[in-house]
Formats: C-alpha cells, structure tokens, sequence
C-alpha cells in the first residue's frame, strides 16, 4: 500500500480538493425515505434517552453479562442518528432531540464498553480474575482519564464528529464545543499519545479498520490544526496498511467470516472516499489491486444470496451487508456482483446487521447496533439507491487456498440448488473456532449440515474459558473426536497457527467434484500420524460421500464421528434422516460395518447461550480398530 509522507498529507490539507457534500447526497437519495420509516419503527421515541447508570455499567462484572448496558448505550447513539437523519431532511424540531442526545452521550464518563475495559494501550488482559480480589478502586475506565479506546468508544467519537459536520451552524456553540472537548479528551489525545500502544493498532482483525477508521473520520471533520491533523492521518495509514496486509489472508478472504469482513471495512472505505477526494485522486486506497481480492470475498462465501453466507467460526449465517458503503467498494474495485447481496431495506434486513457485533439474542429484538454508527448508516442513504433491482448472482465454485476455504455448487435431481463448504485453515483466529474439516452441506436453502454458529458473547467468550463453550470447541462440529479428545484451541486467539489443516487436493471428476482436507495437526494427539478427509460432491445430484482415514503410530485410538444440525433429526442404526423446511438428506453409514448413529440433543448449551432451537448432535462410534469411515449423504 502506498502511504504518504506526513508532509505530503499536509500539502493536500493546505490545498484539498472538492469534497463531496454528504447531506445533499442523503437529501437527493431515493433510499433516504426507506431508511427513515426503517429507522422509526426501530426507534418510536426520539425525545426517549436511555439511562446508563453506574449499575448497568458493573453488571458486566459482576455476572458477565454484556446486554444489560449495551441495549441502551447502541439505543441512546441509534437515536442521535434518527434525529440528525431527520433534521438533515428538513426537520428542523429534531434539533432539539440532537443537541440533548449529544449532549448526554457528552456527559458518559467513559465510551469504552464494559466488556473491553481491560483492553487499554500497552495490554489486552485476556485472563482477568473472574471474582475480583480486591475492591474496584481508582484505576478503572470509571476513575481514571481516558486512555483506552475500544470499537464503540471510536465509533462514538466518530458519530459526534459528523453530526457537527452535518447539523452545521445549526448547532448551538456550546454543544458544539462540548462535542469537541469530548472527542479531544476520549479520542484524539489517548489516540495521539498511546495509538501504537493499542493491540489493536496494526492488529490483523476487524477492531483495527474499525477504530483507525472511525477516529480518522473523527479528525477529518473536527480537527482544524493542520499539523495535528496530518500526524494523525499518518497513524491511521499506518494502521490501515496492516490491517489490508494481515487482516485479510493472501487470498483476500477473511478467517473472521463476513460479519466482521463487513464491520472492518466499514470505516476503511469511508476514510479512504474522504481522502481521495481531499488529495485530488492521489491517495486511493480503493484503487489497490488487493482491494479487489478483497471485494470478492462476500459473493464467495454467499450461501443464498442476498443475505446467507458460510458462518464458521463467529461469523452469523444471516447478515446484510451495509449497501451504502460497499456499494461505493462495488464501484471503485468493479466488484459488481456486491451489489447482489444488499437485499430488501426493511426494518428487519438493517438489523440483522447488529448480529456481527452482538448477543445473539439481544440482536434478534434490537438493530440498534447498526443505527448507532452515524456515518455508515447515512452513507447507507447516500451511497445507494435501493430502487434499483439488485443484480442476479450466479452461484459459482469458490477456492481461498490461503484461507483454506472451498466451496462447491450443484443441483439436486428435481434442479433445486445445492452448496457444500468445507474449511481447513488454523484454530488460532479472534473469531476461530476448533473446527478444521468440518462442512456446511445446504440444499434448497437449507443448511441441513450447518456451521452451529457462534455462543453467547460474555465475560467467558473472549478470555480464557473461551473453548470451553461447546459451540467453540469442536464437539459442536461435524468433526470426529479421536481419544476422546477434541480439537485443540490456538493460544490466546492469535499467533501460533499449530493446530491447523489444509485443503491438499480438488479437483473436478465428470460432474463429480472433490477436495481432500489434512486434519490431523488439527488435534495435540502424537500418536495420530495422519487423518484425511475426503469429499466426492456430485453436482448433478447433490449428493455427497465422505470419507474419513486415519493412521496412527501405535493401536488405533478410538474414533466417534459426529455430525451436527439444527434440523429435526431421526436415527435408525447405520441411517439417518434430516428433515429441513425445504428439503431432507438421508445419511448413510457405508462403512464400518457394525457403525450406528445416536442422537444427542444440546437442550442446556443451547439454552445458556440464549439460542433459539436445540442443536442435535448425529454420533456415531466406530468399532475397535477401525480407521476408516465412509458416509453417504443423498438429498431427498
């Protein structure tokens, strides 16, 4: 990535170039209606400002629950967005609701979420106690002056700093002036001072282009000292540089999956736009050959367009990606087929959009989330027209070998479509789960074999006990269990890549399409010398056969093999039926002879980590000796 010298970014700053003007975009729009009765039934009440109370902020950690505060903090930054949407389209009455809501977002002592507290410059406290021993004194994000931001704290930065770009003159001085003082002193100074000291800061995930993004929008809209202004545009570049190096695989698909590809991106496009327009042309980041490979990651992993697509790891199944922002990706990497995935602008598309970013449940009943980030969701307006029928997307094979993904379509015999996924990769991802090998196997719509998806997002999810949760570790899976052991996890999130797979054949035979997965350093078992797993995808019929081999340097161990599903499931022996509400597969045990199927139920994990539906998990033991399994899976 080519970035600029600090005093070339200041010789653009001292002649910039014409920039686009973002509220006659939003007013011009034809989405910009839609969005608006979108956003009122979301948010009734305008005049309503959630309370964020000493209480709420410690329930976190005092039970690990994140919702509690959440909920409010996302509807008290959602409704700021509804007002200035609305006053920004001739409503002038909702100044009023704009300067209150800034003005109690003004007075929060700290941005910063409850869940990412011990998340400051210089550390990333991945093992906290859980039950404090000593009392909560003077060194929290509640006591001390700001010096730690997380994703929400920059984004509110960012949220404040263009609503005094886009409420203009109309804001009264001193709620402009405390905007400013606030964004100074839990932003721009933590930022300047401790920038490199964040993990996060040149970190190979979603939290990098999301907090180098939204503090740099920050800056550009508030910040009138040229040399303060450049030193941090040179900071924000240098983070943007590795997280378009590392967070993306050399592919440019992303082991976090499409949630947070889509909240990463978010606000490295909105950024990148502003300096374009700003340098003339000179500095385009968009323009970059890898941000092509980039783009063509989501139609990749589309499952059924526009808004499935494969879910391993934390990654959610159903997601709208935000039109308006990578519509402008579409644009500027001619990455066309983006557009297919935007679907219908209602009420429940926008917020299904929170589901990257929160408690499962919690985002089921709220897309407050996703309203609160001002900046995107005006460029939701601006940047796309949802009149325009959304392109047709042809369903397509697609290989990542770096990401150590595949994917294969197909139809069954009656012409109903059929896709089949399957990853190998590492188990040392932010969002990895232990789940090299497994496989999503969707007929009709259907993900009869799915990816379960992700657990509650908690005090446990992203420390130490992390693995513990059944839907991280691999007994969740359509993973076997060697030794009676499962998968084992990467240390800490991040780094090692030991425990890992890879995908060391594919190929296409008549119609008959395959890929043979390495599994076996996916598992701390030294006597597994070798574990293959082979698919055959018949894409004229959509039927599936699987085989597993497995060799060993002493005695076989003992081998359970193990398919998951959220779908009813009964079992008969050697066979299986998965009843979907389009479709059915028959799963066939061709060998071991002697090899039957249980069905275990995981009523209780499912209910602790607040999901709708129970998921079955389908086992089946193998005899004594045996290293091999076979299993036939027919669409029906």
């Amino acid at each position: 990535m080519y970035r600029p010298s600090k005093d070339q970014i200041k010789a653009w700053l001292a002649a910039p170039g014409p920039v686009a003007d973002l509220r006659e975009e939003v007013r011009r729009s034809p989405t910009t209606p839609r969005l608006l009765d979108s956003i009122r039934r979301e948010i009734p009440d305008r005049d309503a400002i959630p309370p964020l109370t000493y209480n709420l902020y410690r329930q976190f950690e005092h039970t690990g629950v994140r919702r509690h505060y959440e909920e409010p903090y996302f509807l008290k930054r959602a409704t700021l967005t509804r007002a200035v949407l609305e006053f920004v389209t001739g409503d002038a009455p909702a100044l009023d609701a704009i300067h209150d809501v800034a003005w109690s977002i003004c007075e929060e002592t700290t941005w910063v979420l409850p869940a990412h507290e011990e998340q400051g410059p210089d550390y990333w406290e991945l093992d906290p106690p859980r039950v404090r021993t000593a009392p909560l004194g003077a060194h929290t994000m509640l006591t001390r002056e700001p010096d730690s931001i997380d994703l929400f704290a920059a984004e509110t930065g960012a949220a404040l700093a263009e609503t005094v770009y886009l409420v203009g003159d109309a804001l009264v001085p001193e709620v402009r002036q405390r905007i400013r003082h606030e964004v100074e002193r839990h932003i721009f100074k933590p930022y300047l001072a401790y920038a490199r000291d964040h993990w996060w800061f040149k970190g190979a995930l979603n939290w990098n282009g999301v907090c180098n993004g939204s503090i740099g929008l920050a800056f550009l809209r508030l910040e009138n000292d040229r040399e303060t202004l450049a030193e941090a545009l040179e900071l924000v570049l240098e983070g943007f540089e590795a997280y378009l190096a590392t967070g993306f695989e050399a592919d440019g698909g992303s082991i976090e999956g499409i949630g947070y590809w889509n909240y990463g991106m978010m606000y490295v496009i909105t950024v990148a736009e502003l300096l374009r327009e700003i340098s003339n042309g000179e500095l385009d980041l968009l323009a970059q050959p890898r941000l092509r490979d980039i783009a063509a990651y989501p139609p990749g992993v589309a499952l059924v367009p526009p808004n499935r697509f494969v879910n391993f790891g934390d990654a959610t199944e159903t997601l709208t990606l935000s039109a308006g922002v990578v519509n402008r990706l579409a644009e500027r990497t001619g990455v066309a087929e983006l557009r297919a995935l935007f679907g219908e602008l209602d009420g429940g598309a926008v917020a299904s959009e929170a589901g990257a970013q929160m408690d499962r449940a919690a985002a089921r009943k709220f897309g407050y989330n996703f309203y609160s980030k001002l900046p995107i969701v005006h460029r939701y307006a601006a940047w796309w027209d949802c009149t325009q029928p959304a392109p047709p997307l042809e369903p397509r094979d697609f290989f990542l070998p770096d990401t150590g993904l595949i994917k294969f379509v197909g139809r069954t015999g009656d012409g109903e479509p059929v896709v089949f996924v399957t990853k190998a990769g590492h188990n040392d991802g932010h969002h990895s789960h232990a789940d090299i090998a497994t496989f999503i196997l969707n007929v009709a719509g259907d993900s009869l074999i799915p990816d379960p998806g992700r657990g509650l997002y908690s005090k446990e999810y992203f420390r130490q006990p992390r693995y513990e949760n059944v839907f991280n570790n691999s007994y969740s899976h359509s993973v076997p269990r060697i030794g009676g052991q499962l998968q084992a996890p990467g240390p800490e999130f991040g780094g090692h890549r030991q425990f890992h797979g890879e995908i060391v054949e594919h190929g296409q035979r008549d119609a008959v399409k395959y890929a043979v997965v390495a599994f076996h350093k996916a598992y701390d078992i030294p006597a597994l010398v070798d574990a293959r797993r082979a698919f055959e995808f018949d894409a004229a019929t959509g039927a599936l056969t699987l085989t597993d081999e497995f060799t060993f340097s002493g005695s076989p161990l003992a081998i359970e093999e193990a398919f998951t599903t959220w779908h009813p499931v009964e079992a008969d022996g050697a066979t299986a039926r998965i009843t979907g509400e389009h479709a059915a597969l028959e799963l066939r045990i061709v060998e071991p002879a002697g090899a039957a199927f249980t069905v275990e139920r995981l009523e209780e994990a499912c209910r602790e980590n607040m999901l709708d539906g129970v998921l079955a998990r389908l086992a089946a033991t193998l005899p004594a000796g045996a290293t091999r399994f076979v299993l036939r899976v027919v669409p029906v």
